[in-house]
């Protein structure tokens, strides 16, 4: 009698857990559960015309190589040579970010993606031989800075306007990595001191802005 029983107990027990098992069947052992997609803000537009409060993603340009997206807080203009091209700034994990957008006869992007800045001395450049670079603007000339030889590229002065509000002055002196994709960018505003920073050119097509709703 008391061997019935248990049978019976083991019975109904064994059918509980294959019930259990069919309601909620484990995960082979390696499954990774998938990431729920990311939704859209909203439609795509044309990077020249991104505002502030619209989204720009730039497929894989973070240290890690995953997209560097971020909610564009500042919309500039910039003007030279009778030229105007726009400037949109936004904040990537706690750090400015800024693009430069030049629509010409196709669409150019230079972007400073890494907040680290330099001082003239830590780049080996003075006033006087950025005057100098400035006066002979001569392409073969270059400077000396982390290892690299960095060419002249060019220097003028520029319009800038925040937030295209007021006109500031900028001067800018570009150099380009010899071998490499970045440049040094050096700049100085009415007022305030040097501005040293390294800049990049990316490819247009791996730069989608979506439009906030």
């Amino acid at each position: 009698m008391i061997t019935t029983t248990i049978l019976v107990v083991l019975g109904i027990a064994l059918v509980f857990v294959v019930w259990q098992m069919m309601r909620n069947p484990k995960k082979p052992r390696g499954e990774v559960t998938p990431m729920p997609p990311v939704a859209a803000i909203g439609a795509s537009v044309d990077l020249w015309n991104a505002q502030p409060g619209d989204v720009v993603s730039i497929h894989g340009a973070a240290e890690d190589f995953s997209d560097l997206d971020f909610t564009v807080n500042q919309r500039n203009a910039y003007q030279a040579a009778g030229r105007r091209w726009i400037g949109l700034a936004g904040d990537f994990r706690g750090r400015p970010v800024f693009l430069e957008v030049n629509r010409a006869a196709t669409m150019e992007v230079m972007g400073i993606l890494d907040p680290t800045q330099f001082t003239l001395p830590d780049v080996g450049l003075t006033e006087e031989r950025l005057a100098d670079f400035d006066s002979r603007q001569d392409s073969s000339a270059f400077v000396e800075f982390l290892g690299k030889r960095w060419q002249f590229k060019s220097s003028r002065e520029l319009a800038y306007f925040e937030n295209e509000g007021e006109a500031r002055g900028l001067y800018r002196w570009l150099f380009s990595e010899k071998g490499g994709a970045r440049m040094l960018c050096v700049e100085k505003c009415e007022g305030e001191p040097f501005q040293i920073q390294l800049a990049q050119n990316l490819n247009a097509q791996d730069i989608t802005v979506y439009r906030a709703r």
